[in-house]
């Protein structure tokens, strides 16, 4: 990373700063890619996960394999277990052991570490106030997480490495400043082309379109909001890529039905979303019925009375992840797949976890607009809450309100179509109870869109 920051490489040529930029990550990509990834890719690859037994089986042998391993080199492992750890047979045991909050894992990350690699203690005193210490990781370790991400994309038809790879970046590779040239540098080793995130937008986006169709990758993966912003700007103006992409990866566990038309129209492939957000992250993909399931070769996914998410890791060696209380908000989805996956599928909550609502034709639409809203009519209704269960509807809820006057609801519901377009239907109701009597969460806004199809009859199977 220092080496982006170092006047050597602001000041070269382009073609040059492909050259560093490939040097730096050969050196780091042999940390990825050493013979653990290939191993673990070829056992990927021979594995089925429509079996359920050996699936389990897998699962129960590489927690017994982290149980022991942290049993052996970490000292807070060993005091909090003791003898438990060895105890522990099957995934379906680990509720046996006290769970860990995360300001005790933070705190005490020195004594989690392997002994063995109990160095960069001054890692965590680096970071700024609120942010969590980095894990420690072994190069095996991230020799599988790669894989296990490189897996789920083969899956999908596209096989890394071996095909050319378009990738959307929020690093410093390309200088903030630059205002005219190249948005983009190669890493010939990877065959991969990195586009600047930050420029992902106007007056940029038409040097992008071109430079992606005279690369003409083999698959599209990274941020989601730059794919979106760059796929609207191919719809808005008409364009025609001179590729045709295997499909399209982007990394976030929420992908709106109206953003994911709009970069299938745009790429003309299917987009598929996966998410690991942080090192103490789950690791879920989507299949290619659209559900996220999590990957249980990676893993174990707990879930609590209380709605909470107990997470172990299994490739976490260098820095064990045990039964750790994770912040990320997901329930699990008790039906099987169509796809045929017995890997759980999860959702989020149905609590709102998002600020926004979705415009059919306008996108995300934030809280800001519909503080303002609220505002507006508050001498009207002084309690309003909005509810959104589909793309192309809105439920408004005013609070104290039994029967709501017709001139009042034409002036909501005109209101409403100014921001999220004429295409959209909007119900205003009233209710004589506070929100959070009838619906749940008192908050301003409650988004459901992100609860999947979770049944085979949803999906208009038999």
């Amino acid at each position: 990373m220092k080496l982006l920051s170092t006047e050597l490489y602001g000041n070269s040529p382009i073609y040059l700063q492909n050259l560093l930029l490939s040097f730096r990550e050969y050196a780091n990509s042999r940390k990825r890619y050493g013979m653990g990834y290939y191993r673990f890719l070829h056992q990927l690859s021979g594995m089925d996960e429509n079996d359920r037994q050996s699936e389990e089986r897998y699962q129960d042998l590489e927690l017994r394999s982290l149980l022991r391993h942290a049993a052996e080199h970490s000292v807070f492992y060993r005091d909090m277990y003791g003898s438990d750890l060895a105890d522990i047979r099957f995934a379906s045991e680990l509720r046996q052991l006290p769970f860990i909050e995360e300001e005790v894992f933070d705190k005490r990350i020195d004594e989690i570490r392997m002994q063995v690699t109990r160095r960069k203690k001054r890692e965590s005193e680096a970071l700024g106030d609120g942010q969590s210490p980095h894990l420690w990781l072994t190069n095996l370790d991230l020799q599988k997480q790669t894989a296990a991400v490189d897996y789920f994309k083969k899956q999908h038809g596209a096989i890394n490495l071996e095909m050319k790879r378009a990738t959307f970046y929020n690093g410093d590779f390309v200088p903030h400043g630059q205002k005219e040239g190249a948005f983009w540098r190669d890493i010939y080793y990877l065959n991969q082309r990195l586009y600047s995130a930050h420029h992902c937008t106007e007056p940029y986006l038409s040097a992008v379109v071109r430079n992606l169709s005279d690369f003409r990758p083999d698959f599209v993966d990274g941020l989601s909001e730059a794919i979106l912003a760059l796929s609207r700007f191919i719809n808005d103006h008409r364009l025609v890529l001179d590729f045709q992409a295997i499909a399209v990866f982007v990394e976030t566990d929420i992908l709106p039905d109206n953003e994911r038309l709009e970069i299938e129209s745009a790429f003309g492939c299917s987009v598929r979303r996966w998410s690991m957000k942080t090192e103490r992250s789950p690791f879920l993909s989507e299949c290619a019925v659209g559900n996220l399931h999590f990957n249980t070769r990676t893993g174990v996914m707990e879930f609590t009375e209380k709605g909470e998410v107990l997470l172990t890791r299994f490739h976490t060696k260098g820095t064990p992840v045990i039964r750790l209380k994770i912040k990320d908000q997901w329930m699990p989805v008790h039906c099987p797949c169509p796809c045929g996956s017995v890997h759980p599928v999860v959702r989020k909550p149905l609590q709102p976890i998002s600020s926004f609502l979705q415009s059919r034709s306008r996108g995300r639409v934030t809280s800001l607009y519909l503080a303002t809203v609220q505002e507006k009519f508050q001498q009207a209704a002084p309690s309003m809450q909005f509810v959104q269960n589909s793309v192309d509807a809105i439920e408004i809820w005013l609070s104290g309100i039994d029967l709501v006057p017709k001139e009042l609801e034409q002036d909501i519901v005109q209101e409403m179509a100014g921001i999220f377009g004429e295409d959209m239907r909007f119900m205003v109701k009233g209710r004589s109870g506070s929100p959070s009597e009838e619906i749940g969460a008192a908050g301003l806004i409650i988004n459901n869109l992100q609860v999947p199809r979770t049944c085979p009859t949803e999906y208009g199977m038999d």
